[in-house]
């Protein structure tokens, strides 16, 4: 099926809309809303800006635009996926490409069907679109998110890892079957200012070294699951042990207590990183360990009561990043599940993270504990989160 899209853009105060008045079929002579087609294998939102700039010559710095709505038209085999924005200054210079363009008042009849396109579709659009909270998401979105840096979250997921990469506001979500793998694909391509791995860094070598774990449990108290979210850190010794019993001894002689279940499942991961760490210093104390949930909870305000592993658990996360990302959807999440073949929560606990690590990169983020000791490596012993509100 098709795709096509279609623009509704806002002048600064939210009293005019921009249309073209179409130079030939279909409306031909008719006012419609500036848009097109979205290219094979081109991201909605990509196409979106795309046909706006190519139509009107506004770019992602004038206006930040958000899905309002798709049509789907099954006879004529397309869906018109419809975008909503506010200009965010009053000085925007229009670059008209074939149709001409006219800022037209709020005060117009839309549903009058000799002067514009769309069946009447176009009063309706425009009363769902006066709805749409835009400046409230725009003054929220720029306040967290950076442009000028690229920020990256990762996840380990089924198979290898998920990578979240936040570059000139815009998100990225990749797929590695290594840690290796996205330095080798990712970091060299693209450098990044802050880098966020859920992940422990920072092995303790005895007991009086200190990490972040039991903090991390006590700023999520009370949540149903914390204990298991957030588990202690096996030592350096039991992250190196061949087996499970190799592992469990170690753990008990260095730290005087058992591996939890949860734990010892994620070591070849914890190993995997560690290693990569040590083999490249360069990225020593750069990459560096936070947690979703504590993240999520700094970002919302108050710990999320639901699961991520829950339908609910990933409505509650999605609304929480689409404060800061607002075109992202549950069922973009969904549907890019399906093609990375990995869970719904590897995807927003990465996108969580970069969100952080954009943070990071404007000096807006803490760690616990506040004053991290280091192992025996040099790797510091902490989480990076957002400062508490």
């Amino acid at each position: 099926m098709r795709h096509l899209n279609c623009s509704v853009v806002f002048n600064k105060q939210k009293d005019q809309v921009l249309f073209c008045k179409r130079a030939k079929e279909p409306f031909k002579g008719l006012y419609n809303f500036v848009g097109g087609k979205v290219e094979p294998d081109e991201r909605s939102f990509d196409a979106a800006y795309r046909e706006l700039l190519e139509e009107t010559g506004i770019g992602k710095d004038k206006i930040c635009l958000y899905r309002l709505m798709d049509l789907t038209y099954y006879e004529q085999d397309y869906v018109l996926e419809i975008y909503v924005g506010q200009l965010q200054s009053d000085d925007v210079q229009l670059r008209e490409e074939v149709n001409p363009l006219e800022w037209l008042p709020l005060t117009e009849d839309f549903t009058d069907s000799d002067r514009f396109a769309g069946d009447q579709n176009i009063a309706h659009i425009i009363k769902v679109a006066l709805k749409f909270p835009l400046e409230q998401k725009i003054a929220g979105r720029t306040a967290e998110i950076d442009r000028r840096f690229c920020s990256v979250g990762i996840d380990g997921c089924k198979g290898g890892w998920v990578a979240a990469v936040i570059y000139r506001g815009e998100l990225r979500l990749y797929k590695f079957a290594s840690f290796a793998e996205i330095a080798e694909k990712q970091f060299k391509k693209q450098p990044f200012d802050a880098c966020l791995v859920d992940m422990v860094i920072g092995l303790q070598g005895n007991d009086e070294q200190i990490r972040p774990d039991a903090m991390a449990r006590e700023i999520l108290k009370g949540r149903r699951g914390a204990p298991s979210t957030v588990f202690p850190a096996p030592c350096r010794k039991a992250v190196y042990g061949k087996t499970k019993e190799e592992r469990l001894q170690a753990n008990v002689e260095v730290l005087h207590k058992k591996i939890s279940s949860q734990a010892d499942a994620i070591i070849p991961k914890m190993r995997e990183v560690d290693e990569f760490l040590q083999a490249m210093p360069s990225y020593k104390n750069k990459i560096l360990e936070s947690h979703p949930e504590v993240c999520f909870a700094r970002l919302n305000g108050q710990v999320l009561s639901s699961s991520k592993h829950e339908k609910e658990g990933i409505r509650e996360r999605v609304a929480v990043i689409a404060e800061y990302l607002p075109q992202i959807t549950e069922n973009q999440i969904a549907e890019k599940a399906g093609q990375m073949n990995c869970s719904k929560d590897d995807i927003t606990d990465s996108v969580c993270l970069a969100i952080v690590a954009n943070m990071l990169a404007q000096g807006k983020t803490e760690t616990i504990p506040a004053r991290p000791m280091t192992d025996d490596t040099g790797l510091l012993m902490q989480m990076v989160i957002p400062k508490e509100a």
